[in-house]
């Protein structure tokens, strides 16, 4: 079996990157989203996954979201990165509960060695599920070598927990860090990225909220780690060692065509 844990801080981004993982469900036996604190508080992450899934277009018969709340995390709240409700206010407050809800901890009785775990939030849960499981396929979405950080000296996701990033990249990992996705093949500001349905508006916001920051380069960064695990061909991997002095198998995005 293919099984996927995808840990997400709802965020903007992470809305996107799941969109992108949920159109190839098809491919997966179980996708379980773990929503967890980083962008905007627990509670308020939790609601913006059940929002996603409630107004993806597809069946959704192979997801679950998974309850993290049993676990202690810290979150910002950057309404000015990604809208007042996290996910840059495309989608109606009202959710349906359309997937099953498990506890995080009856969760991990379940985890065995199919899942591959995506982090594309602080891994504060990471390390958890790591610690309680042992080794499984990581894919991050933290850190930076040459690029320059985006908070506090670190990229966003490491900075809200680099105690938790230096632990889990200790196990074997493929990291994409503002390095990999600052390049012009994940640049919307470069690249055709128009899309149908909830995703296609959901990019417009991204690529609209980036514009009215400047920002030279617009990246999801979230989308590329996800895109690792869809389009493993479009990557290749380099050694490379953090300003903390963590060792980093980092991801190069080698391919010709946009990431989406």
């Amino acid at each position: 079996m293919k099984k996927i844990a995808l840990l997400c801080d709802y965020g903007l981004d992470d809305a996107i990157a799941t969109l992108y993982l949920l159109e190839h469900a098809d491919r997966f036996d179980l996708i379980d989203i773990l929503p967890v604190a980083g962008n905007f508080p627990l509670e308020e992450t939790f609601v913006n996954a059940k929002r996603v899934l409630t107004y993806f277009e597809k069946p959704l018969s192979n997801v679950r979201i998974v309850d993290t709340s049993s676990v202690k995390q810290n979150g910002e709240s950057i309404p000015e990165i990604h809208g007042k409700d996290g996910m840059g206010d495309v989608l109606p407050l009202e959710y349906e509960e359309k997937v099953p809800v498990i506890d995080y901890d009856e969760w991990l009785k379940e985890v065995d060695g199919d899942y591959t775990v995506i982090s594309v939030g602080p891994c504060t849960v990471t390390e958890d599920i790591f610690k309680k499981k042992g080794a499984l396929p990581l894919i991050i979405m933290a850190g930076n070598i040459a690029e320059p950080p985006n908070y506090n000296g670190y990229e966003f996701n490491h900075g809200l927990d680099t105690e938790s990033f230096a632990f889990c990249v200790k196990y074997p990992h493929a990291v994409a860090t503002l390095d990999t996705c600052h390049i012009d093949m994940c640049d919307l500001n470069k690249t055709n990225s128009e899309r149908q349905g909830l995703l296609g508006k959901m990019l417009d916001r991204y690529h609209k909220l980036s514009q009215s920051r400047n920002e030279e380069v617009c990246s999801v960064y979230d989308l590329v780690a996800v895109s690792y695990l869809l389009h493993p061909e479009r990557f290749e991997t380099y050694s490379a060692t953090d300003k903390d002095g963590n060792a980093l198998t980092v991801l190069k995005y080698i391919s010709n065509k946009p990431v989406i």
